[in-house]
C-alpha cells in the first residue's frame, strides 16, 4: 500500500506541501519487506549519478568515498516509477545489501553488527573522513559500544544510542559485552592495569599503538572473543607481545 502525503499542518491553518520542506521530507512505505520512500521530484528510470550529486551533494563528500558511488547510485538504488509519483527503494533488504558486493564470513565467530548485516553502525555506506567509510576513528567506535558511559540507554524505549547517533534496539544488542574500564577510559581490560590506548612499551619503539585491533578483529574470526584467526587462545594472543615475560 502506497501512503501518500499530500499537506502537513504547522500550527493554526498553515498548509505546506511535503514535496518541498527542505527538499528531503520523504513519505515513508513499506513494500516487500523493505522501506521504499517517495522522491521528492519525479526522475527518470535510469537517473545519471551526477544528476542525483547535485541534491545529495553530501553523500560524496569526505576523505573517503564509497567505490560504489562511482559506480552509480543504481549499484543499491532502485528507482520505480508510479503514475506521477518517484519511489526510491534498496536493490535488496538493508541487512543483505552489503553482502551483494562483500561476501559475508564463513567463519565460525561473527561481530554481532556485521553477523546480523547491521554494516551501517559502524560505516558509513556513502563517504565520511576515516578510512573504510567509518563513522568514527576505530577507538571511539569500539568505546562507543562497548564502554556503558559512552551509551546512552534508553530503557523505556529499549534503545541505546552510541556517539555518533546511531540507535540499537536491545535485540540488536543481544550478547554485547561492556568492558571495565578506568576512569580515564584507557585501561584495565583484559586485566587491571592493561592498557587500550597508546604506546606499545612491551613492543617498544616503532611498535604500532595500541588500540582495541590490536587484539580483536572488527568482522569475523576463527578464535573466541574475536582475537586473530592465527592464535588458537588467550596465551597465544598475550605472546604476540609479551614474548620474553
Amino acid at each position: 500500500m502506497r501512503v501518500q502525503l499530500k499537506e502537513l499542518s504547522i500550527g493554526k491553518g498553515i498548509f505546506l506541501s511535503a514535496m518541498y520542506i527542505g527538499a528531503f521530507v520523504l513519505c515513508t512505505v513499506m513494500r516487500a519487506g523493505a522501506q521504499a520512500t517517495e522522491h521528492p521530484v519525479h526522475l527518470g528510470k535510469n537517473p545519471d549519478t551526477a544528476k542525483c550529486m547535485e541534491c545529495h551533494v553530501d553523500k560524496g563528500k569526505g576523505k573517503y568515498v564509497h567505490t560504489a558511488i562511482a559506480m552509480g547510485c543504481t549499484t543499491c538504488h532502485t528507482v520505480t516509477n508510479e503514475k506521477d509519483a518517484t519511489f526510491i527503494d534498496l536493490v535488496s533488504p538493508a541487512n543483505e545489501l552489503c553482502f551483494t558486493c562483500h561476501q559475508k564470513s564463513s567463519e565460525k565467530v561473527l561481530h554481532g553488527p556485521y553477523g546480523q548485516g547491521d554494516c551501517i553502525v559502524c560505516h558509513s555506506p556513502h563517504a565520511s573522513d576515516w578510512p573504510k567509510q567509518l563513522l568514527a576513528p576505530v577507538q571511539d567506535l569500539c568505546m562507543g559500544c562497548h564502554v556503558r558511559a559512552r551509551l546512552q540507554v534508553n530503557d523505556q524505549t529499549r534503545t541505546a544510542t552510541v556517539p555518533w547517533g546511531v540507535t540499537l534496539t536491545f535485540d540488536q544488542l543481544k550478547g554485547w559485552q561492556y568492558i571495565g574500564l578506568n576512569k580515564a577510559l584507557t585501561a584495565n581490560h583484559p586485566v587491571e592495569g592493561h592498557p587500550v590506548t597508546g604506546p606499545n612499551t612491551a613492543l617498544g619503539k616503532g611498535a604500532r599503538e595500541i588500540n582495541c585491533l590490536s587484539c580483536h578483529q572488527p568482522h569475523h574470526s576463527e578464535s573466541a572473543n574475536l582475537m586473530p584467526s592465527n592464535v588458537s587462545n588467550e596465551t597465544a594472543l598475550c605472546e604476540t607481545c609479551h614474548k620474553n615475560y
